[in-house]
């Protein structure tokens, strides 16, 4: 294996995303275990990582049509759905509701100018991100299944926080 080890991120002008659940399925159990491992220190500095881990940035790029041809993926991968695959689903979308809110709070920071308040003192948003939460929301509402709260649960939390 041949992997491309840097000791600085290419571009350098990147963002940091200290979240574990990102990359991969976390084996933490509580929030507290969670925060812990996110300092990234080993038992033998205090922490709960082993002695022997390593800790890796990975690049991802988030854009809308990278988001949408993930959701689509996760689609195609998973099959019609049911209560047998409802987890793996509210799971998937979770990630992708997660990429989506850091891609909206990017956008807002880089164009404040023409970011979108419901109220005074709320919360902001792009108008790139809300485009993006309509369009997963329209591409979930459109597929049909048979599972007790998936998509419903998460076209619910989308409406509610991008105003759809």
């Amino acid at each position: 294996m041949h992997h491309k080890l840097d000791i600085h991120p290419i571009p350098e002008n990147v963002l940091y995303i200290n979240e574990l659940s990102l990359a991969a399925k976390v084996p933490y159990e509580t929030k507290q275990e969670s925060e812990k491992a996110l300092t990234g220190k080993t038992v033998s500095d205090g922490g709960i990582l082993p002695d022997d881990n390593v800790r890796i940035y990975v690049p991802m790029d988030l854009n809308a049509d990278n988001i949408m041809r993930q959701l689509q993926s996760l689609y195609n991968r998973l099959g019609y759905l049911d209560d047998e695959n409802e987890s793996d689903y509210s799971i998937g979308v979770g990630r992708l509701i997660s990429q989506l809110e850091i891609y909206d709070q990017v956008r807002v920071v880089r164009d404040l100018a023409n970011a979108t308040r419901k109220v005074n003192g709320g919360e902001l948003h792009s108008q790139q991100g809300i485009a993006l939460a309509q369009k997963m929301v329209e591409f979930m509402e459109q597929r049909g299944g048979n599972a007790e709260c998936f998509p419903y649960d998460e076209i619910s939390e989308l409406k509610a926080k991008f105003w759809l």
